[in-house]
């Protein structure tokens, strides 16, 4: 029984862990695009690309893993019903709750995981990535500024720069007209780069703003000036720490004092409640897969409709607990269903699971025949 309960456990475990990579590197590959151009652009250092893209994996992780460990019980359970290996287990005398034990186990200690990812790890993570990109925010702004072709910003900015080397610009053009009845232009001959409290600037020297009022043309000469270039850093404000990067203390008990905390308080809190609930989804589509695929019975035709069904029981599972988290930063007062769409088909699928098997003799002999054949 031990050996069963392992052979069955490994299965499920490697194949978890393989999806969950593929998952991942599939991820990554789609949300790392916006740093590839730095790399292009900027010169960013592969190094750093590798270790700002490694910041993306626990959060990714918490969101695949689960699924992938969906795939996984109905691949395994489905392959051993294929080749008979369930078969031969039951006729054995193991009942389904002893075949859906290691499944079980399997789906426990990815659920630790999970938590350990979401309550830790994963904030941990979106802190140091906020380090990162706040520290390179004004090499992020010159990576918005090509060699040799005019880039506008935020639709009133418009930009030109001639040639650039690091943080250092050559041949500046720079139009703005934010407000229309007053339009201006600067040129300057060169500039770089600097971070301010509102944002990347760009401090240019040796240059001119012309400006056309009243039918005439004003030219007036500078040493040195900055120009907005439009990319103030992003946020209710300078230095609030988003819900994700927020440990789990910090969620639960928002600064009231605080006016970004006390607006974003509603939804601080179901931010935290998601994070203790999103460890309960493991458990609750593995027990989805279980009780479709080891309730099914055997049949020549194949389990088609026992895994359609067990997708559509996962796909309503995870709408219901996006929308229901999503519900509760509106509506504080709903977060009691944010853990029962969880708790309730995990209930439900092992009252199925756990059920003593009806005609189980004859589901047995018709397998072994099968088996036999």
């Amino acid at each position: 029984m031990k050996r069963i309960n392992r052979y069955i456990m490994r299965q499920v475990i490697s194949v978890t862990v393989f999806a969950t990579v593929v998952l991942c590197i599939a991820v990554m590959l789609v949300q790392s695009v916006r740093l590839i151009d730095l790399i292009v652009n900027r010169g960013l250092p592969i190094t750093e690309f590798a270790y700002m893209a490694s910041l993306m994996v626990p959060r990714f992780v918490a969101l695949v893993m689960p699924i992938a460990m969906f795939g996984a019980m109905l691949f395994t359970y489905n392959r051993m019903i294929n080749d008979s290996e369930l078969v031969v287990m039951r006729s054995a005398g193991m009942s389904t709750a002893s075949l859906a034990k290691p499944g079980l186990i399997a789906a426990v200690l990815g659920s630790v995981v999970c938590l350990g990812m979401t309550l830790y790890t994963m904030p941990k993570a979106a802190q140091e990535m906020r380090f990162h990109v706040e520290k390179n925010r004004s090499q992020w702004g010159a990576a918005l500024l090509h060699e040799g072709r005019f880039t506008t910003v935020d639709s009133s900015i418009t930009l030109f720069v001639k040639e650039r080397e690091g943080s250092e610009l050559f041949g500046i053009l720079y139009h703005n007209q934010e407000d229309p009845e007053a339009p201006y232009t600067i040129m300057a001959e060169r500039g770089a780069v600097v971070e301010t409290e509102s944002g990347p600037r760009i401090l240019v020297v040796r240059g001119s703003r012309q400006t056309f009022q009243d039918g005439r043309l004003h030219l007036v000469e500078f040493d040195r000036t900055v120009i907005d270039i439009g990319g103030p850093a992003k946020g209710p404000g300078p230095g609030w720490q988003q819900p994700e990067e927020r440990l789990l203390p910090d969620l639960f008990n928002p600064d009231m004092d605080n006016t970004n905390d006390k607006y974003y308080a509603d939804k601080l809190i179901a931010e935290g409640h998601n994070r203790l609930a999103t460890a309960l989804l493991p458990i609750a589509y593995s027990v989805a897969a279980l009780a479709f695929v080891l309730r099914g019975g055997y049949s020549r035709q194949g389990n088609v409709f026992s895994l359609i069904g067990a997708v559509a029981a996962m796909v309503l599972i995870l709408v219901g607990h996006m929308s229901v988290v999503s519900a509760t930063g509106n509506d504080l007062r709903l977060w009691p269903a944010i853990y029962l769409n969880a708790l309730v088909p995990t209930v439900v699928g092992l009252f199925f699971v756990l059920r003593p098997r009806k005609h189980r003799k004859r589901n047995v002999e018709a397998g072994a025949l099968a088996a036999a054949e």
